[in-house]
């Protein structure tokens, strides 16, 4: 994902629509094999299908015989699983200064060694950013990212910031007395479809009875774009930046009224039910609270013991509640270049940013992902991005330029995937 990051269109190379124009190549005596023009369609699809994303979109651009190619549904179905396995991970960062949402990107953060240095954040403007200037970033699942209306409505946008295509969902409830709005985004590989969950609570309703959660649930999906009831979720959901999906399940965890952690909720997204998820017998995760993220396929929650190490559980088995097990802990670690946050509050538009001032987000360490040589990759208070090596108990900062001052980050894989 280069320069061409949110353009949705770019110019024709002028090249030919036959690859396999002989009038530039060797004699076929010479060349002792097929022209790519030749090969059968499967083959080429697969070797396409092998190449890194940001080229195989640009590929589409060679001609107009490559350009049918990249829509292949065989294509997409090939890419899919190997950019899901590649673990080159790249950043999407969100920004919310007074009345106007930044996003940046930074490509692939998963190498070992080195700094980042060499890695600069690109800002990028979604298409519908004229008409939502301000907006919540509830997620990113198989390329896309998902994004939700933060001013007037809560319309919802499903955004492919590769090719620039997008798809609008909006408000089903209109504008009603609302304390919170809880989202969930995820790709459904049985139906092969992405799903929003949309979870509304009305002031009226919010707490009932022993101090449980009233709700509306509602889900649309990209086959499906209208709004459909799912009835009532009687337990509070904590909004998170994203929710983990492990087991064709994303997952939140719950409160109570005084804002106590008890639980985590899954919610199927093929037959669309909520079930309780068992926690771990850690005492840690009622009195100081968790954020769940998913680490090399499993679900884990990540706990801050009253020592100030950061302790990661991670459920080996799903389901299973003795499968949990204490996979790693983080001492106390501030990075050196981490300025003081209460000086920074001291601006203006720290104070009106919903990021730095949401209870629910007010994280010190949050876990992002697990990179591909090992390296556990962590975001402190909205400020700085980390590479902890649990082997050698190190922590690296990564240097990105081009950054604002604070931000939330989520793992984004780009996708050719298309509307």
């Amino acid at each position: 994902m280069e320069s061409e990051l949110g353009s949705g269109s770019q110019s024709n190379t002028g090249q030919s629509d036959h690859p396999g124009d002989h009038s530039r190549s060797p004699p076929q005596s010479q060349s002792h094999g097929a022209t790519i023009s030749t090969l059968p369609r499967e083959i080429v699809v697969d070797i396409l299908s092998r190449l890194p994303t940001p080229s195989l979109f640009r590929a589409q651009f060679v001609c107009r015989s490559w350009q049918a190619l990249a829509r292949d549904p065989l294509l997409l179905h090939l890419n899919r699983p190997r950019v899901a396995s590649s673990h080159d991970l790249s950043i999407v960062f969100h920004s919310d200064p007074p009345l106007r949402s930044q996003l940046y990107f930074v490509e692939d953060v998963s190498g070992g060694g080195g700094d980042g240095r060499n890695r600069p954040a690109s800002e990028f403007h979604p298409p519908f950013a004229a008409v939502a200037p301000d907006f919540h970033l509830v997620g990113s699942s198989e390329g896309l990212l998902c994004l939700a209306n933060a001013l007037s409505s809560h319309d919802v946008y499903v955004y492919n910031p590769l090719t620039g295509e997008y798809r609008e969902f909006p408000d089903l409830e209109g504008h009603q007395r609302i304390l919170k709005i809880v989202f969930g985004f995820g790709f459904d590989e049985i139906e092969n479809d992405y799903k929003v969950i949309k979870i509304v609570y009305p002031i009226r309703n919010h707490f009932i009875g022993r101090g449980v959660a009233h709700s509306k649930v509602q889900v649309c999906s990209l086959r499906n774009p209208k709004w459909r009831r799912l009835g009532n979720l009687e337990y509070s959901l904590e909004a998170t930046p994203s929710q983990p999906l492990v087991n064709r399940r994303l997952h939140w965890t719950t409160l109570t009224r005084n804002g106590r952690y008890v639980g985590i909720i899954s919610f199927d997204m093929s037959n669309e039910q909520f079930k309780n998820v068992p926690t771990p017998e850690c005492v840690h995760f009622l009195l100081t609270g968790c954020h769940l993220v998913e680490l090399d396929g499993c679900l884990s929650a990540a706990v801050m013991s009253v020592s100030g190490a950061l302790e990661i559980w991670v459920m080996k088995e799903y389901g299973m509640q003795e499968s949990w097990i204490m996979d790693y802990s983080i001492g106390s670690y501030l990075p050196r270049d981490l300025h003081n946050p209460n000086n920074e509050f001291n601006n203006r538009s720290c104070k009106d940013s919903r990021i730095l001032t949401r209870r629910e987000y007010r994280i010190n360490v949050r876990v992002l992902a697990m990179l591909r040589n090992g390296e556990i990759l962590l975001e402190y208070r909205n400020r700085v991005l980390v590479r902890y090596d649990p082997n050698h108990d190190k922590a690296v900062n990564l240097m990105l330029e081009g950054l604002p001052k604070w931000f939330e980050s989520i793992v984004h894989v780009s996708s050719i995937n298309r509307m």
